[in-house]
């Protein structure tokens, strides 16, 4: 038997009905299949026919199985029987009728932290089950991960999982896992333990919430090179909306040190809990003092073992109990009744002095607050107060009582001098008259980055320049632009972090604010017209990306594509240039991965490859004359919902046949395909999988 063409064919003594191929990898196909015995579901993982002759492999295979086997938890993906037949290794695994984790964020790009968040509990206790009995993973990534339909996440193949005895197991020098979730001590062929699940889980936190993910390059060796010397950008800077308490979990599962990293995989999981709780972290917490219990200290008094003092307000009494002298207990009851009643006369007249002071207290105060109020806000104008330290909510407060408020739009930036949650600047500046009602933009601190490099003072200064200091320190950036009534278009207005804070090497973006000019020296154009896409088509992949961050835009998807053009040129974007868009939106490019490899003849395993099927309405083509071959056409729909001009890249067999940018006006695109046999068609439009076909040129 063939395991490329299973359809229609049984496993395990006729038990197994294979019904359709659902997927392809690097060693291994899966097919959905009908288990006849227990009339149910399932799939069916069976080994490549190319790899049944490597020992190693096979005995891989099995020992995936093997682990897997034995672990039972809804979010781990059950194997049910493993076999071989007429030379065929298979594994019988749950059946999951979804998608992977990484279709899903391919769909829908960075997402929301709440969201997010839970599915990383979901991976971390599917894990903790793992590690419970000494299995770690050590391949988590977003394909490995299976979302149902009702978005339970389940883990799957443990393919390079490794049970160890005790804390650590040693990968013989070999580098396992994917390289963009690869924990470094993976990546330099170490030890690794729990704690590299955990950094790989982290890895896959912060692509969910921010859509890419940390470190990214030209090559698989830069990639791992990365992870070992390169700090990740803070996921918050990324993604504005992300909560501190949320960044710094996602931050410590990805230390580069693992005894910086949760100790284990319920330590993270117990985090992500209190995060959606609103709860302090259970690993910040500090260990409590003396128990309380309505707001009174209990502790032992230094007397008798069996008396105890309640130490609380000034109106709760000193009680220290007895042991056997009932009639001090009661002489004590009467005194105090006889103080009591002495008192009630005096108490009483007290009382009613208090109550009159007491009234004409809040007559005074109200007659005050009625003077402040109608001082306030009989008045035009008001003078901004000075923001700097406060809280944002000390914020609100002084700004209402001035007749002003606070925009909702706060901008958050690190600084090495203001507390996090704190005010680091304002706009306008205090101490500036400004009519009542006006918004405050403020810039609030998220603490510290830990960097060692200072932040260039570029305020005031050309674009261009203040691009190439920031450069040359070894920093990013980002452009916005804004109106501005007093500095030329082209400066920069303002910058965030502010001049002096320090920041990390090639990782903390530092915003430029630059003007545009006067609002109406602005053309009257429509404002979603006011961007010009840049050409970046011949320029180098960083050239590119600073241009089009330079513009206002946003660097969206970066593929690498076989091409005659030198290797690290960008050949295509999306949108095109010149195209008129709105400020933040993605410009994907495509660059050269430069031209292929010679590759040696080897017609049992080349020919079939390019011979590859396509999906609909087969047309004779003469197929004689190609050996049996014909042409099917393949037809990709561009969505209504799609940019204007769409990417579209088609694949056969994970080869890549067409790549081009297409207008949303042509509706769809079709392209003819010659092969024979079957073959495996993907389409992606901008980046996302739009279908995925089995065609049968027979």
């Amino acid at each position: 038997m063939n395991s490329e063409n299973l359809e229609g064919k049984t496993l395990g003594n006729n038990r197994y009905e294979m019904l359709e191929k659902i997927g392809t990898g690097g060693m291994a196909t899966v097919y959905k299949a009908k288990d006849t015995l227990l009339n149910r579901y399932v799939a069916v993982k069976v080994l490549r026919d190319s790899l049944e002759d490597e020992k190693r492999v096979v005995a891989n295979f099995v020992k995936e199985a093997q682990s897997s086997a034995s672990l039972v938890h809804n979010n781990i993906v059950s194997v049910y029987d493993v076999g071989e037949e007429d030379g065929i290794n298979y594994m019988v695994m749950e059946y999951v009728d979804g998608i992977t984790l990484k279709e899903y964020i391919k769909t829908r790009g960075a997402l929301p932290w709440q969201e997010a968040c839970d599915f990383a509990i979901q991976i971390g206790q599917g894990l903790n089950e793992a590690h419970s009995i000494n299995i770690i993973h050590r391949d988590i990534k977003p394909q490995n991960i299976l979302m149902t339909k009702d978005k339970i996440l389940k883990v799957t193949d443990f393919g390079i999982a490794k049970a160890v005895a005790g804390d650590t197991t040693v990968v013989n020098g070999n580098v396992l896992g994917s390289v963009h979730y690869i924990s470094p001590e993976q990546a330099r062929g170490g030890v690794t333990d729990a704690r590299s699940d955990i950094y790989s889980l982290g890895i896959v936190l912060y692509e969910m919430l921010t859509g890419k993910v940390p470190f990214d390059g030209d090559t698989p060796v830069s990639v791992a090179l990365m992870h070992l010397e390169k700090e990740p950008v803070n996921v918050k800077v990324v993604n504005l909306e992300v909560p501190s308490d949320l960044a710094y979990v996602t931050m410590k599962a990805i230390s580069k040190d693992q005894s910086a990293r949760y100790a284990s995989v319920s330590d993270f999981v117990n985090d992500l809990h209190a995060v959606l709780a609103d709860e302090p972290l259970p690993s910040r917490e500090s260990e409590g003092g003396a128990s309380s219990r309505g707001g009174v200290a209990f502790e032992k008094a230094a007397g008798d073992e069996d008396d105890y003092i309640v130490d609380g307000d000034d109106d709760i009494p000193v009680i220290v109990p007895g042991d056997d002298d009932h009639d001090m207990e009661n002489r004590g009851r009467t005194k105090r009744k006889t103080e009591v009643q002495k008192n009630t006369k005096k108490q009483k007249k007290e009382d009613r002095i208090a109550i009159i002071l007491a009234f004409a207290t809040i007559i005074a105060v109200g007659l005050i607050a009625v003077g402040v109020w109608w001082m306030v806000h009989t008045g035009k104008e008001a003078t901004v107060p000075d923001f700097a330290n406060m809280t944002e909510q000390e914020a609100v407060q002084l700004a209402e009582s001035k007749g002003l408020a606070i925009a909702p739009e706060r901008e958050l930036s690190f600084s090495d001098t203001v507390a996090e949650h704190c005010v680091i600047e304002q706009d306008p500046k205090a101490g500036v008259t400004v009519p009542k009602g006006t918004q405050i933009k403020l810039v609030v601190s998220i603490g510290a980055s830990g960097g060692d490099i200072p932040t260039p003072n570029v305020t005031n200064k050309n674009i261009d320049e203040a691009i190439k200091e920031i450069l040359e320190a070894g920093l990013t950036y980002d452009v916005i632009e804004e109106n501005s009534n007093t500095i030329a278009v082209g400066n920069v207005i303002r910058q965030i972090p502010l001049a002096g804070t320090k920041l990390k090497k090639d990782s903390d973006a530092i915003k430029l604010f630059v003007s545009k000019g006067r609002q109406s020296d602005v053309s009257a154009a429509p404002a979603e017209n006011t961007i010009s896409v840049p050409n970046v088509v011949n320029s180098s992949a960083g050239e590119a990306e600073s241009r089009i961050q330079a513009a206002g835009l946003l660097v969206g998807s970066v593929q690498w594509k076989e091409s005659s053009s030198p290797e690290g040129v960008v050949i295509q974007q999306s949108p095109e240039a010149r195209t008129k868009t709105t400020q933040g939106t993605y410009v994907n490019i495509v660059v050269s991965s430069g031209a292929p490899a010679p590759q040696e003849e080897d017609p049992a395993e080349e020919e079939p490859q390019e011979e590859e099927p396509a999906e609909e309405e087969p047309t004779d083509n003469g197929g004689d004359d190609d050996g049996g071959s014909s042409t099917t056409t393949f037809t990709v729909k561009i969505p209504d919902t799609a940019n204007d001009t769409v990417n579209v890249e088609i694949l056969v067999n994970g080869r890549t046949v067409h790549s081009e940018t297409h207008s949303k006006d042509e509706g769809s695109v079709s392209i003819d395909i010659t092969g024979s046999g079957t073959a495996e068609v993907q389409a992606y439009i901008d980046g996302a999988k739009v279908a995925d076909k089995t065609i049968d040129f027979n």
